[in-house]
C-alpha cells in the first residue's frame, strides 16, 4: 500500500539522508534522463546519457545524442563541451554541481516540502540559492537513500531535471573529471562571453 505524506518546514532534515548518503560514496555512476524547459518560449528538449558523481562537487554528464558532448565539473571549474561549434566553455568559480547545490540547500534557511510514497522520497526545497536557483527538488529512496531524481528551477521560471537510474557504487574515482582537450576544440572563458 502506498502512503502519501506532506510536510511543510524550515530546516533540511528531510535532506539529511540523501546529503549523507552521496557524502559517504566515494564514486556513483549512473544513466540520467534529462527534460530542460524554459519559461520564456514554453520549450522543451529531453536527453539522456550517463553520469558520474564524485567528492569533492565533481560531476560529469556524457549525453547520447551528440559524440563528444559533455557537461561536468572537476571540483572547482565547470565545463560544458560542445562539439557542434568545437569549443569547451570554461566556468571558473564556485562550483555549481550536484553536491554543491545540494548542499547549498542544507545550508540555507529555505521552506521544505516532502512526499512519500512507499520506499520513495521526494524534497522541494524553496528559497534563494546559489546561481539564482529558487527551488530544488530532490528524490531518492529510503531503503538505501541514493537519488533517483534531481531538478533545479530559477527565478524565471527554468528547470532542468535529470531522471537517474541504473545507480553504481565504486570505491575508486576514474581519471574523467578533468577538462577535456579534445584536438581542435577552442577553451573558451564563459566569462568573457
Amino acid at each position: 500500500m502506498n502512503s502519501f505524506l506532506f510536510f511543510v518546514l524550515t530546516g533540511t532534515s528531510l535532506l539529511q539522508p540523501l546529503s549523507e548518503r552521496l557524502e559517504s560514496v566515494t564514486y556513483l555512476t549512473g544513466s540520467f534522463a534529462q527534460t530542460d524547459y524554459w519559461a520564456l518560449t514554453m520549450d522543451s528538449e529531453e536527453t539522456s546519457g550517463t553520469m558520474h558523481l564524485a567528492h569533492p562537487n565533481r560531476f560529469l554528464l556524457q549525453y547520447d545524442d551528440s559524440e563528444g558532448r559533455a557537461m561536468g565539473c572537476t571540483g572547482t571549474e565547470v565545463f560544458t563541451v560542445d562539439p557542434v561549434f568545437a569549443e569547451i566553455l570554461v566556468y571558473s568559480g564556485s562550483p555549481t554541481g550536484f553536491l554543491h547545490i545540494l548542499s547549498s540547500a542544507s545550508e540555507n534557511d529555505c521552506s521544505i516540502e516532502s512526499s512519500q510514497i512507499g520506499d520513495s522520497v521526494t524534497v522541494i526545497a524553496s528559497g534563494l540559492f546559489e546561481g539564482g536557483v529558487t527551488e530544488i527538488t530532490a528524490g531518492y529512496t529510503l531503503s538505501d537513500s541514493l537519488p533517483f531524481l534531481f531538478s533545479t528551477t530559477d527565478a524565471n521560471g527554468n528547470s532542468t531535471s535529470w531522471a537517474i537510474a541504473d545507480l553504481q557504487i565504486g570505491d575508486t574515482v576514474p581519471d574523467i573529471f578533468s577538462i577535456p582537450e579534445p584536438a581542435g576544440y577552442s577553451i573558451v572563458d564563459a566569462g568573457t562571453i
